[in-house]
């Protein structure tokens, strides 16, 4: 049985930035995989059939079969694409008819054949993940200059060697810059862009993630709903540039004493979300009582302090998103009318029903 997370101890553990984004950045390709490799189906069959039919009439049938042998199985999966479904061919094998077709190449038309290396090294980064695409590309590097060194010679080796090299080289740049682009716009969809906490649009997505996790595995998610206390003062005694370095250094503050699994979000206004993964309520309480102390304890701007009330909910069996967020910002009201600065739990089943 899993382990109860221990209580927040004040240690300072700061938000993971790639806690939210999308797997596998480091094939920022991974997405488009399907449709890239739905468009190269059509170039290859388009491009390359015409080489192979050329091959059977000047009496190379070899190589004509070779390039069939890439074209059939690339068109097949190309077919099942668009059809809607899985492909047929596992991308990963068709190195094999690819490496067939280069080799026979590579020894039949000498330096011709080793033109077909940088569109296939291009193909591997298109079609494979990162890491698969560079050993690939690498094993290809190794093979295409050791047959091009036998057939051919030292001299085109060595240029044939470091151009395929240099291509492979500015195609992970290529894809290192596509991946910064992308975490940057990802980071911008999901993030407010005062605080830095995530905004509501992946609040939604990660407490429902969060509820369908508790559903399988105990212990249960929590959430805290955070609100600052008089927050409108703030604003009028001090100025909305006060405000904000309030909001921010709030989120500072709770980023301080966080665990690298809980997520922080910003609900709008001065009302936060705090995210719990695998945290009972009996925890979780605990967890906001200290931030409440913290909060009430630190100034977050030049000698202005603030408190905050704290509604505390525990995911529930039958739970949606939208009552559990709906229950614990209940929570929260039923601590701002006990006279704020304090901390309250969702109201049990028996005792929701009878406020209701």
């Amino acid at each position: 049985m899993p382990k109860t997370p221990r209580p927040y101890t004040g240690d300072t553990v700061f938000f993971p930035p790639s806690s939210a984004l999308p797997p596998g950045d480091d094939d920022p390709l991974g997405r488009e995989r399907e449709r890239f490799m739905y468009a190269l189906s059509i170039l290859f069959v388009v491009g390359l059939l015409p080489f192979a039919v050329h091959n059977l009439i000047k009496g190379r049938n070899l190589l004509a079969f070779a390039v069939l042998g890439v074209v059939v199985p690339v068109a097949l999966d190309g077919w099942a694409i668009r059809a809607g479904r899985k492909p047929p061919v596992p991308y990963a094998l068709l190195l094999v008819p690819i490496s067939i077709a280069i080799t026979l190449s590579l020894v039949l038309q000498g330096v011709t054949g080793t033109f077909w290396c940088y569109p296939t090294v291009l193909f591997f980064f298109f079609v494979l993940p990162r890491r698969t695409a560079n050993l690939c590309s690498a094993v290809l590097l190794v093979l295409a200059a050791g047959i091009t060194w036998r057939v051919i010679g030292a001299g085109v080796t060595v240029r044939f060697a470091a151009s395929l090299l240099l291509t492979i080289f500015i195609v992970n740049v290529i894809q290192n810059i596509i991946g910064a682009l992308q975490r940057r716009l990802v980071e911008q969809a999901i993030t407010d862009p005062l605080t830095g906490a995530f905004n509501r649009r992946h609040m939604q997505e990660r407490l429902a993630e969060a509820l369908e996790s508790g559903r399988r595995r105990p212990p249960p998610p929590s959430a805290l709903v955070i609100d600052i206390d008089h927050f409108k003062r703030v604003n009028d005694d001090h100025g909305h540039k006060a405000g904000d370095a309030v909001l921010q250094g709030l989120v500072a503050l709770i980023r301080k004493r966080a665990r690298a699994v809980d997520l922080l979000f910003r609900m709008g206004g001065e009302e936060f979300a705090l995210l719990l993964p695998d945290t009972p309520e009996s925890d979780a309480f605990i967890v906001a009582d200290n931030l409440r102390t913290a909060i009430a304890e630190t100034p977050l701007v030049d000698g202005l302090s603030v408190t905050v009330s704290i509604g505390v909910g525990e995911a529930r069996p039958g739970d949606t998103v939208e009552s559990w967020i709906k229950d614990t910002d209940a929570a929260l009201y039923a601590a701002k009318r006990a006279g704020r600065n304090t901390v309250r739990r969702r109201a049990g089943p028996r005792r929701a029903a009878a406020m209701a």
